[in-house]
């Protein structure tokens, strides 16, 4: 079983296509997805272990379309970050859900994830087909740095939690129950 989601999901409509009308009645069930400060939370932690021109190509392209989706809860994007990025090194564990540490340790350190990267760090075939013409890693990078310097906004317990180190597993599992809607707080997490 995999884990689950931190936040509850959101449900979503589909959008709307012609070839929608043809199906007929009853109308297409919403679905349950990943609310989107997880899902560029998620985003943020890998491209803190790996540049991918998908992510950074994602982030920048939320970031030119925050009108049309609408406000986003920056402090809550950043706490679950830093926590994502605490969980990737260090893994928790709870009743019928395990996150394993699966990466080498790294700290978060906002003016590195924030720097400019360089062109040798994107592979843009990682972009594949979603933009014609494809953004420069200089593009991307900008957009990036820029849209999201509220990374660098860390409170206290964030401040500690960026070192990723085991000795603060109880502030990082205490955050974790405290997430909104507390969904990890009955699995018990260790």
């Amino acid at each position: 079983m995999s884990p689950p989601v931190w936040i509850d999901p959101v449900e979503r409509g589909w959008v709307p296509m012609r070839v929608h009308q043809t199906y007929g009645p009853p109308a297409l069930p919403n679905l349950p997805v990943i609310r989107i400060e997880e899902n560029i939370a998620e985003k943020i932690s890998r491209l803190n272990r790996v540049t991918t021109a998908r992510d950074m190509y994602d982030l920048a392209w939320l970031a030119n379309h925050r009108r049309e989706i609408g406000g986003l809860d920056t402090a809550l994007i950043r706490r679950l970050a830093v926590l994502k990025i605490w969980v990737d090194t260090n893994g928790v564990s709870g009743a019928n859900a395990h996150w394993k540490p699966g990466h080498e340790p790294r700290d978060f350190n906002p003016e590195t994830w924030l720097r400019t990267r360089g062109a040798d760090e994107f592979d843009l075939e990682d972009i594949g087909a979603l933009a014609v013409p494809t953004p420069t890693t200089s593009d991307l990078s900008a957009t990036v740095s820029n849209h999201y310097s509220f990374l660098a906004d860390l409170d206290a317990d964030e401040m500690r939690l960026c070192a990723a180190l085991e000795k603060d597993r109880q502030l990082a599992l205490r955050l974790l129950n405290e997430l909104p809607g507390l969904r990890l707080s009955d699995l018990g997490l260790y």
